[in-house]
């Protein structure tokens, strides 16, 4: 029993890594995109499925978008683990489970963006993300009781974007790391990184979530927007330029906080 606990923890291991990795390359990504909207280099405020449509277009495309796949089924299996294993040890209270539960619905936002890697690979998708965001929320608003669903939905982006934010302010990252296992870690520079990032998340689900409530609210399906729209709303405000820039150096250092963890992630013996 003892050596098969041993193995799994080594098998999450490994998916917490790869996993980690995919994911951030998306956010470096999205991040570098919106920058360079910024400094007038081309660019545009995508989100996380724009980015993998814009990926498959690069050379070498479909290797890349094969690494990336695996990557985040990896991603998608460490999640599983976490919320089926308890690895995180969150126990089974009520708030225990409520935490599992976010990890299996990160799993399953994540297992999207992979079945959209395996799909671009089989052929080439024309709709917009965008269109596929309303198509979804006309979907849901039609639905008994699609509001408040939705409303719901824009209520935990909020949810979340708070917690992004008070796990960068109160640095709680730290107790996930085995910084003990690595000799003389750059802690400041990885703390830094770490709290810009999470901090910049937690400021575009804010936002995500406000514009999934407003299209709740307002019965609009134009009006939900996902990453990508998040950002467009920054650069249209007064000082938009600056509050993207912004945005964008903290998505790339979110990405490279995923990176982080793909390296010091504490991974605990399952339950």
């Amino acid at each position: 029993m003892p050596q098969r606990r041993s193995r799994l923890r080594d098998g999450l291991r490994f998916s917490a890594s790869a996993g980690y990795t995919a994911k951030g390359l998306i956010y470096i990504a999205v991040g570098w995109l919106a920058l360079l909207t910024t400094i007038g280099l081309g660019g545009s405020e995508s989100g996380t499925s724009e980015v993998i449509r814009k990926i498959a277009l690069w050379p070498f495309g479909s290797v890349l978008l094969v690494l990336l796949g695996l990557g985040l089924v990896s991603y998608v299996a460490w999640r599983l683990g976490q919320a089926i294993w308890d690895t995180e040890h969150k126990g089974n209270d009520w708030k225990g489970w409520l935490q599992r539960l976010g990890f299996a619905l990160s799993a399953g936002l994540y297992a999207t963006l992979a079945w959209q890697c395996a799909t671009l690979l089989m052929h080439s998708v024309a709709s917009s993300s965008q269109e596929d965001n309303r198509r979804r929320t006309e979907w849901l608003l039609g639905v008994p009781g699609g509001r408040w669903l939705l409303l719901a939905v824009g209520l935990g982006f909020v949810a979340v974007g708070v917690h992004q934010l008070v796990r960068a302010w109160r640095r709680a990252y730290r107790k996930n790391w085995h910084l003990d296992q690595r000799p003389n870690p750059p802690l400041p520079l990885l703390e830094g990184i770490a709290r810009l990032g999470l901090a910049a998340r937690g400021v575009t689900f804010i936002l995500i979530g406000g514009l999934l409530g407003l299209a709740a609210w307002q019965l609009s399906p134009s009006q939900t927007q996902g990453l990508g729209g998040a950002l467009d709303l920054l650069a249209h405000q007064p000082y938009g330029d600056f509050l993207l820039g912004g945005v964008a150096c903290g998505l790339i250092a979110y990405g490279g906080y995923c990176f982080i963890n793909a390296g010091y992630r504490r991974v605990r013996h399952p339950r």
